[in-house]
Formats: C-alpha cells, structure tokens, sequence
C-alpha cells in the first residue's frame, strides 16, 4: 500500500478539488443551461466553485482574491444601537481580526453546532472555548443561538443556520460577480456522520440564503469522485479486481476516514455498441467527531494558560487557568495564536508568540518546540489509528487490502497523525 502522490511527489488531493467533481455530473442534465456553485464547506474554512455555460469550471475566490474563506461572521457593534438597525457585517478573515477587539460579536467555526441541541457536549465545549459569546437555545427548536451585543437589547437572538446563511449569501454574491448573472443552484459537502437533523440544517441555512439545494453529498465521496474522473478502473465484466482505496480527511473539526471501492462495468450503449462505466462506491466509514485542528489548538492554548498563570507576575494579579479561559479577549488572543503556532510547527522545530496585556494587563512570552507539542498530543495521535481501524473492520478488510490511501484535509500535516497512516 502506498501514499497516492502527483508526478511532482505532492500527496493528493486539494481541498478545493473534492468539490469539483461534481459538476461532471450537473453538466450532462438540464441543470447545465443554468449556473450551479458548489461549496465545500469546511468548520475552519469555505471553498467555492463555479460552473456554467461560457464558463466549464471556476474557483470563486474571495474578495481578497483568496481560494479559500475563513468560515467566520462578526458584527461590528457600535455605541448605541437601535431597535430596528443592523450592524455592519464582515467575513472571513476580516472578520476573525476583529475577535480581540469585539471577542462577543465574531463567530467563527460554526459548522460542528449545526442541528445540536444546547446541551450537547459539543455546544458545551464551543462556548468553553469562547467564553464572551452569549450562548442560549433556540426557543422553538431548542439548537444554538447567539446574541449579539451589536443589536439593540430586545432583538431576538440569531441561530446558527441564520448565521451560516450569511456566510453562503457572502459567497453567492461572489459567484454571482464572477457568472456575471445570477446564482441560486447549490451543491454542498457535508461530512459522513451528519444525522437528519444536521442536514436539515444545512438545508435550511441554504433556503434561508435564497439558494436551491440540488444535492447534499459526503466530503468523502466528493474526493473519491474527483479521483475517479481521470481514470479507469478493472472492468469485473472482464475478470478485473475491484480497487479499494482509503479517504483520509483530517479537518479542523473532525477526522474520518472513508472506504470506497473502483471498479470497471462493460454496459450496453446506444444500438449494438458496448459501453466501460466507472463505478464508485462507499463501503464504510469511520470518524471521531472532535479529533481535528481544533482539538490540536485546545493542546496549545491550555499549555499556553498553564505557563502563564505560573508565572510571578500573573501570580500577582490572582490569575488562575478558570478566569484566564472565561475573559474573552484573551481567549480570543489565545485561540488565534494556537492555530498559528500549530501551523508552524508542522514545518518547523520551534516556534513561540508574545501577548501584550493578555490579561489584567500582564504580557506573556511563550515558547515551544515540535517535540514539547507531540508528547503533549500523544492521546489525541493514537485515536487516529481507532478511526481507521472501525473503517476497515466495517468494510471486513485488512490495511493490505486497500490500494492506496488518499489523504485530504490540512490537519494530517500533523507529523504524529502522518506516522498513525503509515504504520497501519
């Protein structure tokens, strides 16, 4: 078994290609006359495309002229807001800029809330994680809702699907400038273990942003699809042997792993002519829904509190690891230079950051090395193995069996999680 890597030794696949693919599919129906945007919708990050007639297939990029659109909406809230007036609204990374200065008013990495019910663990967690946002239920259904400081105080809260809505009518108004017409035709991405609930959730942050929903497809077989598309499989008509290969995709919210099986099929075409179909298949899925880039982060950020609560000039001001992670800016300072850090040290051995007055006005220098963050993520690298090893044992086969993993997502650069893949 092996790796599958391009000629230029760079391991597939894009984030943005598993997407892609599915646009193979649109253009053969009638759907093809009109523009369909396809969005992988990432926690940490929202990719786009676009297809349509004079245009066969396009990324939609951001204002910034970027691939890729960090999943996050914030209010700017101002002094005295009114009943009735809405604040300005910004995206992306624009708006996680602001999380230091507004930490109440910016949300970002909502996806893994969608269709939750409050007192799930993983609503629980988020609001640990950010500590300023006012985190309630819905009145009707129960899930997350948030308000904002930014509107008047008799404003009723905004749910999770209303915010995402935002962020899709964001980037439909991108496509729409790059179709020049307009856009409301949709496919989206969701991950494997997504129940009816949470679909119906993304369904109706799309309805809510005026798109139609044309198909809700796993990000799993969104990959295996794009690499079908460029090549041919063992036809079993002809005695061939189906391929099994491995989708790997560590985000920043969760990691799964997919089976998929490739094989060849010799139908009947038009008259007396035959026909080879490729044919691809999911035979089973494992996931660890809060294994991902975040957790990692969560890694960096209580070491970062640990140090910092030890010191002598934090021991002055009483600080102590609860007050830290419930004071909002710092927090969001916290968070943002976790991921950073993170970033870093899958390409470097050491890295470090410096906070000017992260709490009650005390600074903080903080250094660590790639060794010092792998035995720190020890547990969290051994569950990488469990989530491969309930795939296979669901498809009944053994790691010799698959012809290849394919690895996605951005978090597998984590050398730890790397070394799980190539041991099994």
């Amino acid at each position: 078994m092996a790796l599958l890597k391009s000629p230029s030794g760079k391991i597939f696949s894009s984030p943005i290609l598993s997407i892609l693919c599915l646009f193979y599919i649109f253009t053969s129906t009638a759907l093809a006359a009109s523009a369909v945007l396809g969005v992988d919708l990432g926690t940490e990050y929202i990719k786009a495309a676009l297809v349509k007639p004079g245009i066969p297939l396009e990324i939609v990029l951001t204002k910034d002229s970027r691939r890729k659109e960090t999943s996050a909406v914030a209010f700017k809230p101002s002094k005295n807001p009114v009943s009735g007036s809405f604040p300005e609204r910004v995206y992306g990374s624009d708006a996680v800029a602001l999380a230091a200065r507004f930490p109440g008013d910016v949300y970002p990495n909502l996806k893994p809330l969608l269709g939750l019910k409050t007192e799930n663990d993983l609503i629980k967690e988020y609001g640990i994680r950010h500590p300023a946002l006012q985190l309630e239920a819905d009145k009707t259904r129960g899930t997350a809702a948030f308000r904002s400081g930014a509107f008047a105080a008799d404003e009723q809260p905004w749910s999770v699907e209303e915010i995402l809505a935002m962020e899709l009518q964001s980037i439909q108004k991108n496509a729409e400038a790059l179709a020049g017409s307009r856009v409301n035709d949709l496919v989206i991405t969701v991950p494997v273990f997504y129940t009816t609930e949470e679909k119906r959730a993304v369904l109706l942050a799309a309805d809510l942003a005026g798109l139609r929903v044309l198909e809700l497809i796993s990000d799993g077989l969104a990959v295996g699809l794009n690499y079908a598309t460029s090549r041919t499989f063992p036809s079993i008509n002809e005695g061939g042997k189906a391929e099994h290969h491995m989708i790997f995709d560590m985000g920043a919210g969760s990691t799964k792993a997919s089976i998929l099986k490739f094989q060849g099929r010799t139908v009947k075409d038009v008259g007396k002519f035959n026909k080879t179909i490729q044919e691809v298949k999911v035979v089973s899925s494992g996931w660890d829904r809060t294994l991902g880039g975040d957790a990692l982060n969560a890694i960096i950020v209580d070491d970062m509190i640990a140090q910092f609560v030890e010191s002598p000039k934090a021991q002055k001001v009483s600080a102590t690891a609860e007050k830290v992670q419930a004071h909002g800016r710092a927090a969001a300072k916290l968070w943002k230079e976790a991921e950073r850090l993170r970033q870093i040290l899958s390409a470097n051995a050491n890295t470090q950051a410096s906070f000017e007055g992260l709490y009650e006005d005390v600074d903080f220098k903080y250094k660590i090395s790639r060794a010092e963050f792998e035995k720190l993520a020890e547990g969290h690298a051994a569950r990488v193995g469990t989530v491969i090893e309930k795939a296979l044992d669901i498809a009944n086969l053994e790691i010799q069996d698959l012809d290849s993993i394919i690895l996605h997502g951005d978090c597998w650069r984590f050398r730890q999680d790397s070394h799980q893949c190539q041991r099994r």
